[in-house]
This record gives C-alpha cells, sequence and structure tokens, in this order.
C-alpha cells in the first residue's frame, strides 16, 4: 500500500495539470496574447506520447542484465579453430551492389571466394544505421534505436560483446566514423588527421604499417583468442550508382585482399580467420535509415581458418544471389566460435551448423555453450514473470518451463559426455529453438495490452480532436482557449479509480517502468477529451473526410505512381475552372505539373536515378541558377544586401562542393559563413525590415530555397523550387478568375485592400467550413509528401543523407547531420505554410481546424498499423515501423513549421500595400 500511495496515479496528475495549464493559458490570452498557442504544445505533447506508445510496440524486448558468459572452449580441453580474427567492417555496403554483375565490383575478393570460404547475406534489421548494425554482429542482439541521441558519443553502449570476450582487441577506424570500438575494445588506432583523404582507406594504410612492425608481430603470433577490426567507413559516403562509390568499393576490395595477404605472410600459421560485412547497405539514393532490402540486406564473405569451404559453387563464382543467406546477429555466434570464446551474454542468434570447419566433437562444444547461452536467457526471463503477482492466473509459454531447462541441460551434458555427438547436436537443436520461441513469447509478453491502451490511447485523442474541432467549426477562433473545464465529473471520477486500479496491477506485477507508463496514458487522454465536454457535430462529415484523406496519405506510401495520379488530380479539381480558358499562365501552370508528376513516376527506376547521379554536379549548379534567376524573372524586388548575401553564399557553396567532390577538406572559415546564412535565413525575415505579406513572403522563398540549395545535391533543389513554383502559380490562376475584367487604378486599390476576401465568403455554414478546412489539410500533407519523395526520402523508406550537411559540419556530427536532414525535408513545408498565412485570412484565422483535421487524418492512418503482426520478424523489428515513426513526427513537425511561418509574419499582417506597391502591380498585370 505504501508503494501504491508513493506512485500517484497519472489520471489525476494529469486533470490537475490540465486544470492548471488551462487557467495558465486563460491569463496568457487575455493579457498577453500570446505568440505561441498553447494547443500546439498540446498536440506535440500528446503525439509523442503516443508515439513513445507505438514504439514500445515495436522495440518491447530489451537485453538482460545479471547475465554470465558460458565457458571458453579451451577450458573444455578442445583447441579454438582459429587464433586470431580480422574484421573488415564497412558502411553502406548492400548485397546489391556486391554480387552484382557476377561481382564484378569486388574483382580480387571473387578470386578468394571464388577457392575457399563461405559468402553470402546476412539480413539486419530497422533502423538500419552504423551502430545499429555493429551491435547485431558484436553483440548479438538488435538494440532498441535511441530517438533524441544519436552516436556513440552521446549514448555510450554497456553492452557485451566479442571483444569482452577476447583476450584482445585492437581496432583501426577512419576519421569522421562513429565511436564503436572507444568502448569495446582494448588497444585502438584512429585517424585524426584533417588533410584529404586517400582513396584507399586510412585503416587499411595504417594495418599495413602495423603488421611492418617485427617485434609487434612476434608478440601477437603467440596469443589467441584475438581479434582485429578494421573499420572502413567511408564507403557509403556516395550513392552505389555513382563513378566514385564505385572507385571507392574498388579500392577497399583491394586493399582487403593485400591486407590479407599480408597477414598470411606476416603470420605465416594458417591460424588466421577474416569475415569481412557491412553493418548496413544502402539505397540507390545513397542514404540508410530505412528496411528497404537494399539497406537491411548486407554481403558477409568468411574465409580462413577454421572455415569450411563453401561447396554451392564448386569453384565457380555465385550468380545473382548467393545461396547462404542468415541473420545479421548469428554473425556474432561464428565470431565467438571461431576464437573459441562463449557468445555475448545478450546473444540472440543461432550458431549455424556447416559452417566450421572442425570436427563434429568441436562444432557440438560451440553449438553446446550458444544453447546454454540462449537457455540461459530465458531462464531468467520466466524467473522475472514468475515474481509478478498474478504469475499463476496469466498464462505462460507451456512448452518450456524451468524443469525442462533442467532436463534439457542434463541430457546434453550427458551426450557430450558420451561421446555421441549426432544426437547430441539433435537435442542441441531442439533446446535452441525451444530457447528462441519462449524469449519471443516472453518478451512480447505485454504485447496485447499494450496493443489495447495504444488504441484506447489513439481513439482517445481523435475522440478529443473531433470535439475540439466541433467547437472550431461552430464559430470560436482558433486562438481561443477552449470555454470550460469540468474537472470533477462521473466520468473523470471512473477514470480516476481506473487509474489507481490499474497503478495498483502494474506495480503488483512489476512491470517495466515504461511499458507501465504506456498503459496508463490513455486514462490520462481519455480524461482530457472529456473534462472540456466535447460535443461532435457532424460525425458523418468528419468520417467521409478522414476516410479520403487517409486513403490519400496511407496509399502513396506503398504504390509511388498513385502519388502521381493523386497529385495531377488534386490540382486540377483545385484549378478545374480555368480548363474553359487556356490563359498563357494556366498553360505555364499545366506545363510544371506535368513535367513535375512525369519526374515522380520516372524516378521510381533505377536508369532515371543513375542519370540523375552522373549529371549531379550540372543538376546541382542548374538548381543554384534557379535560386537566382527566380526572383529576378518573378520581378520580385529585395534590397541590394539580400542579393548580395544569398548570392555571394550560393558560390561560397558551390567552391565547397567543388572541394567536396574532388575529396578536398572544407575551410572552417566556409562553414562559418553557411552557418551564418542559416542564421540570417530566419533571422532576417521576422526581425528585419517593416514589409507588407507578400514582400515578407518573397524574401522568405529567396531566403529558404538559397539555404535548401546549399543542403541539396543532385536534382533535390531543383525539384523543391520548382514544386514552389507550381505552387505559387496554382494560386494565381486560381485567383485569374477574378481578374478578367479591366478594372481602375482605383478598383484596383480596392481590391488590395480586400485581397484576402477574395474568393473567401464572410459567411459559410459550417459544413462547408470543415470541407475547407480538410482541404487545406490534405493539400498540406499532399506537398509534404512531394517534396519528401522529390528530395531524396520517402515513407516506405526513408533514408538519412550524411551528405545533407556537408556544408555545416563534418561526417561525423551525427547530431547536426540529422537536423540538417530534417530542416532540408521541411523547407518546402514552411514556404507553403508562410504563402498560407499570407494569402489566405481564412487559413490564418483557422490554422487550428486545419491542422485538427490533418491530425485526424494522421492518428486515423496510425491506427492500421496496430493491426500489422509486430513480431513477425522477430528479434528483427517490423519494417513498418518507418512509417508510424514519420508519420507521427510529420505532425510535429508540420506543427513547428508552422510556428515558424507565424513568426515569419509577426506583426507584418496589419501593413497595408502602399500606393507604390499598388502601382506597380497595375502595372503588372496590364503587362500580363
Amino acid at each position: 500500500m505504501y508503494l501504491v500511495l508513493l506512485q500517484i496515479p497519472l489520471s489525476v496528475v494529469g486533470n490537475i495539470i490540465l486544470l492548471l495549464y488551462r487557467r495558465v493559458a486563460l491569463r496568457m490570452l487575455g493579457k498577453l496574447k500570446t505568440r505561441v498557442d498553447m494547443w500546439k504544445v498540446q498536440a506535440v505533447v500528446v503525439q509523442l506520447l503516443l508515439l513513445g506508445c507505438l514504439l514500445r510496440l515495436y522495440f518491447e524486448g530489451r537485453p538482460l542484465s545479471n547475465l554470465k558468459p558460458q565457458q571458453k572452449i579451451p577450458e573444455l580441453g578442445i583447441g579454438p579453430p582459429a587464433s586470431r580474427l580480422v574484421v573488415f567492417l564497412t558502411d553502406g555496403l548492400s548485397a546489391e551492389s556486391f554480387f552484382a554483375d557476377n561481382c564484378s565490383s569486388v574483382p580480387h575478393l571473387r578470386e578468394v571466394f571464388a577457392r575457399q570460404g563461405l559468402v553470402g547475406i546476412s539480413r539486419g534489421s530497422v533502423p538500419t544505421l552504423a551502430r545499429s548494425g555493429q551491435t547485431a554482429i558484436f553483440g548479438g542482439f538488435h538494440e532498441s534505436p535511441p530517438l533524441l541521441r544519436t552516436g556513440f558519443q552521446w549514448n555510450p553502449p554497456t553492452l557485451d560483446t566479442v571483444f569482452n570476450r577476447s583476450k584482445t582487441a585492437l581496432c583501426w577506424i577512419e576519421r569522421q566514423t562513429n565511436m564503436f570500438a572507444r568502448k569495446l575494445t582494448r588497444g585502438m588506432f584512429q585517424d585524426h588527421s584533417a588533410g584529404p583523404k586517400p582513396m584507399e582507406p586510412w585503416a587499411l594504410l595504417q594495418l599495413r604499417s602495423y603488421l611492418s612492425i617485427n617485434s609487434t608481430v612476434d608478440q601477437l603470433r603467440s596469443e589467441t583468442s584475438l581479434i582485429f577490426l578494421v573499420y572502413l567507413g567511408n564507403i557509403a559516403a556516395e550513392s552505389p550508382l555513382s563513378q566514385r562509390y564505385r572507385e571507392r568499393l574498388h579500392a577497399a576490395q583491394r586493399g582487403i585482399r593485400e591486407a590479407y595477404d599480408l597477414i598470411e605472410s606476416a603470420f605465416d600459421d594458417n591460424r588466421t580467420a577474416y569475415l569481412m560485412t557491412s553493418s548496413h547497405g544502402i539505397s540507390r539514393m545513397g542514404s540508410n535509415g530505412a528496411g528497404s532490402s537494399a539497406e537491411t540486406e548486407t554481403p558477409f564473405f568468411l574465409w580462413g581458418s577454421g572455415v569450411a569451404q563453401n561447396g554451392n559453387h564448386n569453384g565457380a563464382l555465385p550468380q545473382h544471389r548467393p545461396r547462404i543467406e542468415l541473420q545479421q546477429i548469428q554473425l556474432a555466434a561464428i565470431i565467438s566460435a571461431l576464437i573459441g570464446e562463449p557468445p555475448p551474454v545478450n546473444n540472440l542468434g543461432r550458431l549455424p551448423s556447416g559452417f566450421l570447419d572442425v570436427s563434429m566433437e568441436q562444432e557440438a562444444q560451440a553449438s553446446h555453450l550458444n544453447a546454454l547461452q540462449l537457455l540461459a536467457q530465458a531462464q531468467l526471463l520466466m524467473r522475472h514473470h514468475k515474481n509478478a503477482f498474478f504469475y499463476k492466473f496469466l498464462p505462460q509459454y507451456k512448452h518450456l518451463d524451468q524443469n525442462r531447462i533442467e532436463s534439457l541441460r542434463l541430457e546434453m551434458d550427458r551426450q557430450v559426455r558420451l561421446g555421441i555427438w549426432q544426437e547430441t547436436l539433435q537435442t542441441i537443436d531442439k533446446a535452441a529453438t525451444l530457447a528462441q520461441e519462449s524469449l519471443r513469447y516472453y518478451h512480447s509478453y505485454h504485447r496485447i495490452p499494450l496493443l489495447l491502451a495504444t488504441m484506447a490511447g489513439l481513439l482517445g485523442w481523435i475522440y478529443c480532436l473531433l470535439g475540439q474541432g466541433s467547437k472550431q467549426q461552430s464559430g470560436s477562433q482558433s486562438s481561443e482557449p477552449p470555454e470550460s473545464v469540468e474537472l470533477v465529473s462521473w466520468t473523470t471520477v471512473m477514470l480516476g479509480a481506473l487509474g489507481v486500479l490499474f497503478s495498483v496491477v502494474i506495480l503488483l506485477q512489476k512491470m517495466p517502468l515504461l511499458t507501465g507508463f504506456c498503459m496508463l496514458l490513455p486514462i490520462y487522454i481519455w480524461c482530457m477529451a472529456l473534462a472540456g465536454r466535447p460535443c461532435i457535430r457532424y460525425g458523418l462529415l468528419h468520417l467521409k473526410w478522414i476516410l479520403v484523406s487517409t486513403v490519400c496519405l496511407i496509399v502513396p506510401i506503398y504504390r509511388r505512381d498513385f502519388l502521381c495520379l493523386l497529385y495531377v488530380g488534386i490540382v486540377c479539381i483545385y484549378n478545374r475552372r480555368q480548363f474553359k480558358k487556356f490563359s498563357p499562365r494556366f498553360l505555364a501552370w499545366m506545363g510544371l505539373v506535368c513535367s513535375l508528376s512525369a519526374l515522380l513516376f520516372y524516378l521510381q527506376y533505377p536508369s532515371t536515378l543513375a542519370l540523375t547521379i552522373q549529371y549531379g554536379m550540372y543538376l546541382q549548379g542548374a538548381s543554384m541558377a534557379l535560386a537566382i534567376l527566380r526572383p529576378l524573372i518573378s520581378g520580385e524586388e529585395h534590397g541590394a544586401a539580400v542579393w548580395i548575401v544569398n548570392a555571394g553564399v550560393l558560390l561560397i557553396g558551390g567552391y565547397g562542393m567543388y572541394l567536396r567532390d574532388t575529396g578536398e577538406s572544407l575551410p572552417l572559415l566556409l562553414h562559418a559563413v553557411c552557418w551564418t546564412h542559416l542564421i540570417y535565413a530566419f533571422g532576417s525575415v521576422p526581425y528585419g525590415k517593416r514589409l507588407t505579406p507578400e514582400r515578407r513572403l518573397e524574401r522568405i522563398c529567396f531566403n529558404l530555397t538559397t539555404l535548401h540549395t546549399l543542403l541539396s545535391d543532385s536534382f533535390a533543389s531543383l525539384f523543391a523550387q520548382v514544386l514552389l513554383i507550381e505552387y505559387q502559380m496554382g494560386i494565381e490562376v486560381h485567383l485569374e478568375t477574378h481578374r478578367e475584367q479591366p478594372r481602375s487604378l482605383e478598383q484596383i486599390q480596392m481590391e488590395e485592400d480586400a485581397i484576402e476576401e477574395q474568393n473567401e465568403p464572410k459567411t459559410v455554414c459550417p459544413q462547408e467550413n470543415l470541407a475547407r478546412a480538410y482541404s487545406f489539410s490534405i493539400c498540406t500533407l499532399l506537398y509534404f509528401l512531394l517534396s519528401l519523395h522529390g528530395t531524396g526520402h520517402w515513407l516506405s523508406s526513408f533514408t538519412f543523407a550524411p551528405s545533407t550537411a556537408r556544408l555545416f559540419a563534418k561526417d561525423c556530427c551525427y547530431g547536426f547531420t540529422a537536423f540538417f536532414v530534417l530542416l532540408k525535408i521541411h523547407i518546402p513545408s514552411i514556404v507553403i505554410l508562410s504563402s498560407m498565412y499570407a494569402r489566405s485570412k481564412y487559413a490564418r484565422q483557422n490554422i487550428r481546424s486545419i491542422f485538427i483535421c490533418l491530425m485526424l487524418t494522421c492518428n486515423a492512418g496510425l491506427c492500421l498499423f496496430l493491426f500489422v503482426n509486430h513480431d513477425r520478424f522477430w528479434p528483427a523489428s517490423h519494417p513498418s515501423v518507418v512509417h508510424v515513426i514519420l508519420i507521427s513526427t510529420a505532425v510535429v513537425f508540420l506543427l513547428l513549421c508552422s510556428c515558424v511561418a507565424s513568426v515569419f509574419f509577426r506583426g507584418s499582417l496589419q501593413v497595408r500595400p502602399t500606393p507604390c506597391l499598388i502601382l506597380q502591380a497595375w502595372q503588372r498585370m496590364v503587362i500580363v
């Protein structure tokens, strides 16, 4: 009871916080007219909490503590298959690139595995990042990804790996790579040089230099359980379709072959095993992070002492796809068996049979240690669940319990003592299978309660949004707070009692803290939803629009060609009246629409991607030229300082891209100039000279398109600029119907005074108002998807492009790189939302209704992902987690983009156009 009192139910705390928050918001809105809408803060917080619940479904299992390693193979009286193991590890080498054209990209290695060793494919898990892959290779399990921290500097690992089990571990790593080896090896050599990098990896050069010292080799020759890690992290710097990537891959595989020959001649005892693999693959766009086959499937080549000979091709080269396939986590078990060490304590992979060129006794002993380690994990999990209060009343895994584990151990020990190795291997296989199934069962033990709780949370949030949307459609303004909060009612009291009951159950069951929080979160969300006494109106109309918008969001994830049809259909419906009269502006706009849709369709083909990469520098130059020519052609009037700053930074950025393309290091001054322009692009608009909304929008477009060009390569910025031009021109075409009659200067002045009310009736019925809000939300999501796809990223295969921040930070700055990737993706959305603020009075006054519709769409789409089989690929994660993360974060980042757009127009929407501006606008229309 004392523990229950210490754990205050989340529902009661949520209600108190909700009441205080609303009262504080009332005062802030009444006195200060707050600049940041509190409803956006509420929406961001709830969306992030729901995202945490969804991720808990995908990454429910976690490494166990208090596990002890098994015996070493030499302790059993058996020598290890190899005295030392050399691991050649790289990032961004996919199996598709390795085995393409009969392994023509790796001719020197092909000569080796045509005669000896095993070659095949290892399958990783999402997210396909360097840390995740290295944890799987050396730790034997898939680590849950940190959401807000990236790299080993901010989140150092404490897991058990093959390096902890080995007697000596030496590592050579490239500069501008992560610090995986800093915590996991006892000796490391890292490149800290700042000069241009040679084409051959630095790690291979230093390895040859290290082994050229005879005294060092003599000292290492007598050691066993020795691991060399040669980390070649620079191969993934380019797209696999580029010439530079092929050159680096060719240089790396030639260096690996030379290092192999050097090690063999240096030690000269045929006691060295070798492993060449990659932590993750790479997409054709040159980036990683998602779950496509190009990113999850990596090659492995295992050869040397103790490795079985590949009998699949009999000396011939593997055709298309090799026959050997395994999970990436199984490499940890193979490494441990080769050097005679027990597997890492959290290893989930099984030692595959037939990989070791040893006697049946040695293979049985190695498999025996692997099975004992899996059984130890299953036994520990069972003990944890047995300590729960309701253990006897809840389901258990029937095929394996404590008694069965002991009987399997005794049976394996008996067969090992008798030396009946064939029966021993069969028993080991049975024990390992049962242990893995038991681990799968108990790791996902709380999946159904989590699934129900997450569904309840999503439905509660949707109900809350429907209630808030109904109030907005009834006439309340988006900046007004809710009218009243009913904290004490029979519904909130019942939910509070339910929260107390759930808290007691969670404490008695000794659930993990995060799991218990996710199960209590729906109670807070429903308290928040019911405290405002919502009254949902037009439910069927909401349902119709939610279904339509959800289809528009979900279907393009799996069918990219549907996005082209969706885009053409929506923009043509928007400007359907112009098909009766083909004006020059309309024809130009239709040309842009057809060009963008054709490019979207053909981007999914490798031949088109190869062309964009081959002519990447020319396309980058065209995007820079367009960034300057667009405001000139449009007749935008900027000050001399604006032109000098943007043109100057484009020239400096072009010089930096040239240095990067030639392999030179970028000077610190160039980084400082780019950072200065980043601050100028966002700071000069709200804090600069007081301008009209249209002039301020022109400044925003100019500054942000220049910044987007600095963050992009190849066609990405060109596509984004053309997309923004099409959006602006589409609005102008839509307004042409109101400018067909000739008007005097006085009439133009009257129209400029009332331009925000053009095509926007002052009084509309709630149903029409709701339809317009959904139309704006669908438009926002559509152009977000277009910019996401056109700039090299996609919801079904989100990519993490390391070259995005090349002008702002070094490649090793993973936090900065992630920030600039997100900034690059959302710059088009910031410009589009700014256009809504500048040109649409309805969008400004009903921005809350628009985002409520947008959140309803995204959360309805998230509900669909609750029905996938989350543990289908266990112990790997389900690939749909990428969709869940991006749909959830899309809402958050679009809300942040809306805040940025509102700051841009702070205090400028009341500025009236001057007579000079009116005269210039009239002259432009006369010319047109």
